[in-house]
């Protein structure tokens, strides 16, 4: 038996061949032929080919409609190719900031990790406003830091919010908090430590070309940070600390772009034993997009320093050029190498200068972040004069269950001190190297989505050769060990 509509669509084709007149709306192949028409199938279109409509305007005007319906649809759902170089354009952001990477927070504390990069800013993201409140607590056995110990138990009340904002040619990412470490204990007269702290990037787009980067990180504290070198390895009282970059991303064509930009870093002590620091630092940067890719990079980069002590004024020029590959959207990584000069009242000093990042996301909750540098640093002793440093800091996040992650951060830093008066370590009495080294396994169980509880250790290790304490006469340079046992409990809104 014929199929109907088949049947019917050959009678009415054969009708209009004959120039006789077909009512449609009676034709059960009508409705057919509109939603074949309307899916843009090539049995539609052949149906145009084969109709003769010269006598029939009407039904003319039905199928060009049809026809340019379906035309004016294809051109929505697949837009014109652009050209290969257009493509390729180079969208990479300040060196300053990174894109995306988890905010490393640290889980005995609540307070960020510093020496980390921050956050770049997203555009077209909306408002999304977050607060979370932790209460840590556990067991130090070395709150002052010192050779012998000062044990005591602690709580640890912290907040945070942050603000994510982003429309087409604004965005921000800010993250600020405070609490306090308690000692039930009060080693050394000591009743708490204070931690606030601000971390801020905002990007805004000028013009198609031009983009201003601005990011700053900021914190009043007591404890040191054994992540960055704007800090004493050593507890010298309540201090802040801050690091804040301007940039200028301008792109020159759709390959190469650069990056004017200027840096403040400052350490001011509350105590005369610590050695308050402020240092300028311009750069400009050139790069290109080799591939769609990779990145290929050069800059020059001028520090100006000033250090109290012995230090004085120096002056650090570095020569660079770098190399930045996403191997896939989870993963990616940068390489920057080149040579630093160094001057000043500890006389000259030429030292290589590489820098290494990873960031790999294998999934949900589950990355790392390692970075590595070696070049010359401020020394935080009195009679120093710079140090080379090796320096690097790695994070391990992984997820066990929807529910259970685990976590490891690890901070190792290596570097000899020069002297302000070349005298060598040997006539100093011993080696006035530091060591850092610095652990934190943790592991946390989210209960419900707003709620999560954790619980880890932290082990730190400094290691000072016995010829720093000649370099530094007004404090205690001698090497420690501290154990921190530790749990808590955090609540998001």
């Amino acid at each position: 038996m014929p199929n109907p509509p088949a049947h019917s669509a050959r009678i009415a084709l054969s009708s209009f061949k004959r120039g006789k007149k077909v009512d449609l709306h009676k034709m059960s192949f009508y409705a057919r032929a509109i939603g074949l028409f309307q899916s843009r199938s090539a049995k539609a279109r052949s149906i145009i080919d084969i109709v003769t409509i010269i006598r029939y305007p009407r039904l003319a005007l039905i199928l060009a409609a049809l026809a340019i319906a379906g035309q004016l649809e294809a051109q929505i759902d697949l837009p014109a190719p652009e050209s290969e170089t257009e493509g390729q354009t180079e969208t990479t952001p300040s060196p300053e900031v990174t894109p995306e990477a988890p905010v490393q927070i640290r889980p005995d504390e609540g307070s960020p990790v510093a020496g980390t990069e921050v956050n770049a800013p997203q555009f077209d993201i909306g408002r999304h406003l977050h607060a979370s409140g932790s209460l840590n607590g556990g067991y130090d056995d070395n709150v002052n830091l010192t050779p012998a110990g000062s044990p005591s138990w602690y709580a640890n009340p912290t907040a945070n919010i942050r603000y994510l904002f982003g429309s087409a040619r604004l965005a921000m990412d800010l993250l600020a908090g405070g609490g306090i470490n308690y000692y039930f204990d009060h080693p050394g007269s000591r009743d708490y430590d204070p931690i606030v702290y601000l971390n801020l990037s905002v990007a805004y787009k000028v013009a198609p070309r031009l983009t201003l980067n601005f990011s700053t990180s900021s914190a009043y504290e007591s404890q040191p940070e054994l992540g960055t070198a704007l800090s004493s390895i050593n507890r010298l009282g309540n201090y802040f600390r801050s690091q804040d970059h301007l940039s200028a991303h301008y792109k020159l064509s759709p390959r190469w772009s650069s990056v004017t930009g200027y840096e403040l870093s400052a350490l001011e002590y509350e105590s005369s034993a610590g050695q308050n620091r402020l240092q300028h630092a311009f750069s400009e940067q050139l790069r290109y997009l080799w591939l769609p890719t990779t990145t290929v990079s050069g800059s020059y980069r001028i520090s100006l320093n000033e250090s109290q002590g012995a230090q004085g004024e120096s002056t650090t020029q570095s020569l660079l050029a770098g190399l930045e590959q996403s191997f896939s959207p989870r993963f990616k990584a940068g390489l920057q190498t080149g040579v630093q000069f160094r001057s000043g009242n500890g006389g000259g000093k030429t030292s290589p200068f590489v820098e290494t990042s990873l960031h790999y996301e294998l999934a949900a909750r589950t990355y790392i972040l390692w970075t590595n540098r070696y070049s010359i640093e401020e020394s935080d002793l009195q009679n120093a004069a710079g140090r080379e440093t090796f320096r690097t800091n790695l994070k391990l996040n992984y997820a066990i269950t929807a529910r259970i992650s685990a976590s490891l951060a690890l901070i190792y830093s290596h570097g000899d001190n020069g002297t302000s008066n070349q005298i060598s370590s040997g006539s100093l009495g011993g080696s006035s190297t530091e060591t850092t080294f610095d652990i934190t396994p943790s592991i946390r169980y989210a209960i419900t989505q707003r709620c999560s509880v954790n619980a880890g250790y932290r082990y730190t290790k400094v290691d000072r050769g016995s010829g720093a304490a000649a370099l530094e006469p007004l404090q205690s340079v001698t090497s420690y060990t501290r154990n921190r046992y530790f749990a808590g409990i955090t609540i998001s809104f």
